[in-house]
């Protein structure tokens, strides 16, 4: 056992003490602080641990070969990437490098680019919503906080302008967009599995701090969805492409996005890391527990 004095600023004592708050009222437990500051102390260094390459209670033969790693001089390719000026050109450079692909797969007919076959909307939307998605959608969820409200107003109406475009893709309708024959199924294919696989690592939390108006939003979404479910086959709706799906379709639909992020993913990530999930243990030497540390706050 090891004990650890540590000194802490105000804000983050308050911070800590937010913390163990909330989660206490999530759990029905007691608050305590200490336990909350060894909890999220044991994460931070197995989050700092796998970014730096290295398991939990990394040996001293691998923390020497890391660090003599890190200690060597940068190539001259990596220190170049490493200024803001050679990030721009290479954004810029790359940039040009699409536009042309694009100006000679369309324009020009190159047939290896593959890009006149997929000449409408749905087509990329396909290929991009997945790489978009996996960039952007973890940090609109974990760090909220950091967007600006200019920022907020320009997603909004990002969002809002490309659901006026779906609308007008399918009433007036716009044939390069693709939308036109895609039905309500076609959709749940295209963006729950995406969805599912980028937001399960934060739907815990997520759901913790929802809002009641949170609430009747996801409500209303849910009854929504099914009056669909019951006009499809019901009714006859054919724009929800329910009909001529069975049982075996909808599992087929539902079940990978469900399995994919709740199960498969944190199998394999125990599978590659060789830890069970709270890294407890380590080529078979227990991690040392966070209640065998002492931690001061002051």
């Amino acid at each position: 056992m090891a004990n650890l004095m540590i000194s802490t600023e105000p804000d983050e004592m308050q911070s800590l003490r937010a913390v163990a708050v909330v989660q206490a009222a999530a759990t029905g437990q007691e608050v305590d602080l200490a336990a909350t500051g060894q909890e999220l102390l044991r994460g931070a260094l197995a989050s700092k641990l796998a970014e730096l390459g290295l398991r939990w209670n990394p040996s001293p033969e691998a923390i020497e070969k890391h660090t003599s790693r890190a200690a060597r001089p940068d190539g001259p390719v990596a220190r170049l990437m490493k200024t803001d000026r050679a990030r721009r050109y290479a954004t810029s450079a790359l940039a040009v490098a699409v536009l042309i692909l694009l100006w000679g797969g369309y324009g020009q007919g190159w047939a290896w680019t593959g890009f006149q076959g997929n000449n409408q909307l749905w087509d990329w939307l396909h290929l991009l919503l997945l790489p978009v998605l996996v960039g952007t959608l973890p940090l609109w969820i974990q760090h909220p906080e950091y967007m600006s409200p200019t920022r907020r107003m320009a997603y909004l109406a990002a969002g809002a302008a490309f659901v006026a475009l779906v609308v007008a893709g399918y009433l007036v309708p716009l044939n390069w967009t693709g939308f036109p024959g895609n039905t309500l199924w076609d959709w749940l294919e295209l963006v729950l599995l995406p969805i599912a696989v980028i937001s399960a690592p934060f739907l815990l939390s997520v759901l913790h701090s929802l809002r009641p108006h949170h609430k009747w939003a996801i409500a209303s979404v849910a009854v929504a969805w099914v009056l669909t479910i019951i006009g499809g086959y019901t009714w006859g709706w054919a724009w929800t492409g329910y009909q001529g799906n069975t049982f075996w379709d909808w599992l087929g639909l539902l079940l990978l996005p469900l399995l994919v992020p709740t199960v498969l993913l944190s199998t394999a990530l125990r599978w590659v890391s060789g830890n069970t999930p709270n890294a407890s243990h380590q080529g078979g030497t227990k991690a040392p527990r966070a209640a065998g540390n002492t931690a001061t706050a002051r």
